[in-house]
């Protein structure tokens, strides 16, 4: 099966690109078509493969039209309704996520996974906005938050038919109790209504972060990898907190 790659990028994620964009090379079968680094600024790579795709250019709305936590919905946004991918398919992956070994992203009917975690998490205002909004109940026992996710374009569609109208009932909703988790949204969303297009797969995942009055180092990321070779994780993260 044919999928494109997209990583998102903020600039205090800019010194963990490299760590990501490798693993996602080394670690992921079968390999992307396509990779796009979506951030602020227009980045150069000597890869003729990987895309630069500012984030102004990445869906048909304008961060400033965001009332509620711009930043964050806005990367919500671009995962859920961009159109510049050219495959229909397109696992997201966040800048901040090392592979740490061969992730087999489709089974042997050639249906993609979806990667649960082994970190468990329950946000109430997420379920509660899928409940409001979609009248769609949590359909599973464990969480869709990931760090990674395979999207397809068709069934975002159905979920975000129109991009100003989905702006529009954000801004008029969302609040602290109310709140959009992309991952929560389209993995509960498919179960109900696709449910045999996924076949569903749990990672062991290492949580690292840490605030950011204490910032990562290229050293101490390529120490972490070095370390982390032998353990016994599919991933782990590099999480700067804001």
């Amino acid at each position: 099966m044919k999928y494109d790659l997209i990583i998102p990028c903020h600039p205090k994620d800019y010194i963990k690109l490299e760590f990501c964009l490798v693993s996602c090379i080394e670690h992921l079968e079968p390999a992307p078509a396509n990779i796009y680094i979506v951030a602020p600024n227009e980045i150069e790579f000597s890869n003729e493969k990987i895309k630069s795709v500012q984030d102004k250019d990445a869906v048909d709305i304008h961060i400033q039209d965001i009332q509620y936590r711009p930043n964050w919905i806005y990367q919500q946004f671009i995962k859920l309704c961009q159109n510049f991918t050219e495959n229909d398919l397109y696992l997201c992956v966040d800048s901040d996520l090392i592979f740490n070994r061969t992730i087999y992203l489709f089974d042997d009917r050639g249906n993609p996974k979806f990667f649960t975690s082994s970190n468990d998490q329950e946000h109430k205002p997420y379920f509660n906005f899928m409940k409001g909004v979609y009248d769609l109940d949590k359909q599973v026992d464990h969480t869709f938050i990931n760090d990674f996710m395979m999207f397809d374009k068709k069934v975002c569609r159905e979920i975000v038919p129109d991009i100003h109208d989905f702006l529009s009932l954000c801004n008029e909703k969302l609040n602290d109790d109310f709140l959009l988790s992309e991952f929560e949204l389209y993995g509960n969303y498919v179960t109900k209504n696709y449910p045999s297009k996924y076949q569903k797969v749990n990672t062991k995942n290492q949580l690292n972060g840490r605030y950011m009055h204490q910032r990562w180092s290229q050293d101490e990321i390529r120490s972490l990898v070095e370390n982390n070779k032998n353990e016994d994780i599919d991933l782990f993260t590099v999480h700067t907190w804001t």
